[in-house]
C-alpha cells in the first residue's frame, strides 16, 4: 500500500498539461501536489532502504551478491532508458519546451549529468547505485544500535553540512546524494527495528498529520520529510485495513512505473491535449487521463515484457 501510494504521488508530480493562454503548466497541477512536496522522493528513497533490509541485508545476501544483482536491477535500465529518453525527446524535438541538443557530447553526458538532459527523470537510479555501493557499511551497522545511531546522525550531518566542491561537480549525482542519503537509511533503521507496529492508528495519523502540517508551515527541513513518511507509513496501514484489493498490482510494478511513466504521460500531454483535444473545460479529465496513463500502461508493459522469452529484455524494463 505504500508503494502504491508513493508511485501515484509521484506521477501526479509529473502531470504537466500546458494553458495555452500563458504557455505555463496549468496552476492545479502543482497545486494539487504542493502540500506533499517534502515528501513524494524522500519516501521514494526511504521504501528503497526499507526494501534492501527485507530482502536483501535480513536475509544474509553477500556483497558479492548484492552487488551483481544492482549491477543488473539498477544499470541496465538505467543505460537502457537513458537511451530511450534521449530517442524519445529527440523524436518530439520541435514540441517541447526544452528541446535536446542533438549531439553525440550530449548523448554521452545524459549517462552522467542530469540536470538539463533528457535523463533528468533517472536521477534517482543513479543516486540509489551509489548508495547501493555502501552495503558493506549497512549490513555491519545492522548488527549494532550504536552504529545504525551513529551513522544517522552523521548523515544528518552531511545533510547539511556538505563539500561545496563535491556539490559544484554533480556527475552521477554524487554532488546531492547527501540530500538523499538520511531517508534510505532511516528506511533500513525503521524497518530494521520495526518502527511500523507503532504507527497502526488512526489517532497516530491524525497526530502525525498535525505536526506534519505544523512543521512544513515552519519550514523545517529534514524534520518535515522525516514525519511526512511517518504520516504516510500510517496512511498505508490504515487504508489496508479496509481496501483489500488493487494496490497489490501497483506496488509490484512501482520500478516499471517509474521508468515508463513519463512516455505514457508525454503522450497525453503532447499529443492528446495540445495537439488533438485541447479544450479547458476537459482539464479535469484529462489530468485524471494523465494519472492514470502514467500509472496504468507501465503495468502493461511490463505485464507484456514478463512474458517475453529474452531475459535481455526482461532485465532492461527491470524484470527478472
Amino acid at each position: 500500500m505504500l508503494r502504491a501510494l508513493n508511485i501515484v504521488l509521484v506521477v501526479m508530480f509529473h502531470v504537466v498539461l500546458i494553458d495555452m493562454a500563458t504557455g505555463d503548466n496549468h496552476p492545479f497541477c502543482s497545486l494539487i501536489t504542493a502540500p506533499l512536496l517534502p515528501v513524494r522522493m524522500p519516501l521514494f528513497i526511504f521504501i528503497s532502504g526499507g526494501l534492501l533490509f527485507t530482502s536483501r541485508i535480513a536475509k544474509g545476501w553477500g556483497n558479492g551478491a548484492l552487488y551483481v544483482d544492482k549491477l543488473k536491477r539498477i544499470m541496465v535500465p538505467f543505460l537502457f532508458f537513458v537511451t530511450a529518453l534521449f530517442a524519445f525527446k529527440a523524436a518530439l524535438n520541435s514540441l517541447v519546451k526544452t528541446p535536446v541538443e542533438l549531439s553525440f557530447s550530449s548523448f554521452v553526458e545524459s549517462f552522467f549529468v542530469y540536470y538539463g538532459h533528457p535523463s533528468k527523470p533517472l536521477w534517482f537510479l543513479a543516486a540509489l547505485m551509489l548508495m547501493m555501493l555502501c552495503y558493506p557499511l549497512f549490513v555491519r551497522t545492522c548488527r549494532s544500535t550504536v552504529a545504525m545511531i551513529a551513522v544517522a546522525v552523521v548523515s544528518v550531518v552531511a545533510y547539511f553540512h556538505y563539500p561545496e566542491w563535491l556539490q559544484q561537480h554533480n556527475y552521477f549525482c554524487i554532488g546531492s546524494i547527501n540530500r538523499y542519503f538520511p531517508f534510505f537509511y532511516f528506511g533500513i533503521l525503521f524497518f530494521r527495528y520495526s518502527l511500523y507496529r507503532w504507527l497502526d492508528s488512526i489517532l497516530v495519523l491524525a497526530l502525525l498529520v498535525a505536526a506534519y502540517v505544523l512543521l512544513m508551515l515552519a519550514e523545517v527541513p529534514l524534520l518535515t520529510s522525516i514525519v511526512g513518511i511517518l504520516m504516510m507509513c500510517s496512511l498505508a496501514m490504515v487504508l489496508a485495513r479496509y481496501i483489500k484489493r488493487g494496490y497489490h498490482t501497483i506496488g509490484d510494478y512501482i520500478y516499471q512505473i517509474y521508468l515508463m511513466s513519463i512516455f505514457f504521460q508525454g503522450f497525453v500531454e503532447i499529443v492528446l491535449w495540445k495537439m488533438v483535444f485541447y479544450n479547458e473545460q476537459l482539464f479535469a479529465l484529462f489530468y485524471l487521463l494523465n494519472v492514470v496513463a502514467g500509472v496504468a500502461m507501465p503495468i502493461v508493459v511490463a505485464k507484456l515484457v514478463e512474458r517475453c522469452p529474452w531475459r535481455a529484455l526482461r532485465l532492461c524494463f527491470g524484470l527478472k
